[in-house]
């Protein structure tokens, strides 16, 4: 068991806050591990165990589990710490709150592995997960390999996309459109193996929700091959209270990133620029769906970013890459947000009713 704190019954809550801040890692003797799991953990002490439960299930077992306690209040903290005695892989850190971001970063500057992959905290994953992705980093010597996730819902569970098990090789430059464009790679830092030097310049924002808007694509950007696999292996799970699905707070996040994104993308060679203006325009076409038409403020913004997507619309409509639900939600855009909105809701439930 490793860890970052001196427990003590007899301390007081600002002690242990101290020594979490103070202390330093102890760090485990012997070779380095081939992948490093990073878990961020906040308040989520209802389904940290089935998380960690489903690595120490994995097929694959060279591997260290950093658990980042993100400042939890209710009593997650100490659940990571009773979870490192079940196994001398799991390691155990605590921080200040600082959102999920900061608390991914923190794992990162203290990862040993070759490897790493992230795992939502109230997410779990399959026993192959681990095996899967290593084999496919290593056929080609990959910077990258991904899997599909399962979308889990109650009792429904549905995958992001139907793609063949067997591992696709591409280009870091042809994975990057695939991204931008939506096919065969999402935007979502969970379900890839990265190889770790990837992140020697690379952090998720911090203070910034939709995070991985922001980030995956540099990650895409800076690796030289990528294997692509379709494998269903992540389980994603849409409860209700996560940071993802709190409704508007945050959306505009999403397109401050997914602006930046476009503005480093742009100057790169023609296919990249394009693949990043539709980036840039779906993430838009998100938020409008999203954002609070009763606040001033965002509607304020939401009326310039409605702009922004009419301007570049013909770029859009002429790229053949470019979905036919971001072209037809466009067209809807034209009739106002209240129709855009209800349309979005209408085919949200119609897709819902789909997967039962």
């Amino acid at each position: 068991m490793r860890s970052d704190i001196v427990s003590s019954k007899q301390s007081t809550p600002q002690d242990a806050i101290a020594s979490r801040e103070q202390s330093t890692i102890s760090v485990q003797s012997g070779a380095d591990p081939a992948i490093s799991i990073i878990v961020p953990v906040y308040n989520v002490k209802d389904y940290l165990r089935a998380c960690v439960d489903s690595v120490l299930r994995q097929t694959f077992d060279d591997f260290e589990l950093i658990l980042v306690d993100d400042g939890s209040t209710d009593g997650s903290g100490d659940l990571c710490e009773e979870l490192c005695e079940l196994d001398n892989r799991i390691i155990c850190l605590h921080k200040e709150n600082g959102g999920l971001s900061d608390a991914r970063n923190y794992g990162i500057e203290r990862m040993r592995g070759t490897y790493v992959t992230f795992i939502d905290s109230d997410d779990w994953v399959e026993n192959t997960y681990l095996e899967y992705l290593h084999t496919n980093i290593q056929l080609q010597g990959s910077d990258i390999s991904t899997c599909i996730f399962m979308m889990q819902c109650g009792d429904e569970a549905k995958p992001w996309k139907q793609l063949p098990k067997k591992p696709v090789m591409m280009t870091g430059h042809d994975a990057l459109l695939s991204m931008l464009y939506g096919e065969f790679i999402n935007v979502s830092a969970h379900g890839k193996l990265y190889r770790s030097k990837l992140f020697n310049d690379v952090r998720y924002p911090v203070g910034k929700r939709y995070e991985d808007v922001g980030t995956t694509y540099k990650l895409l950007h800076k690796a030289s091959t990528v294997a692509v696999g379709g494998a269903p292996l992540y389980n994603y799970v849409m409860r209700q209270g996560s940071i993802t699905h709190e409704g508007s707070k945050g959306i505009f996040d999403r397109y401050q990133l997914a602006k930046q994104a476009y503005l480093n993308l742009k100057c790169c060679d023609y296919d990249i620029a394009h693949a990043a203006r539709r980036y840039l325009t779906f993430h838009e076409l998100s938020v409008l769906k999203s954002f609070d038409r009763d606040d001033f403020q965002q509607k304020a913004q939401a009326i310039q970013i409605k702009q922004d997507v009419l301007e570049h619309c013909k770029t859009v409509f002429g790229d053949a890459r470019t979905p036919s639900k971001d072209k037809i939600a466009i067209c809807i855009l034209f009739l106002g947000f209240s129709i855009y909105q209800w349309s979005w809701n209408v085919y949200t439930r119609f897709v819902q009713r789909g997967r039962r």
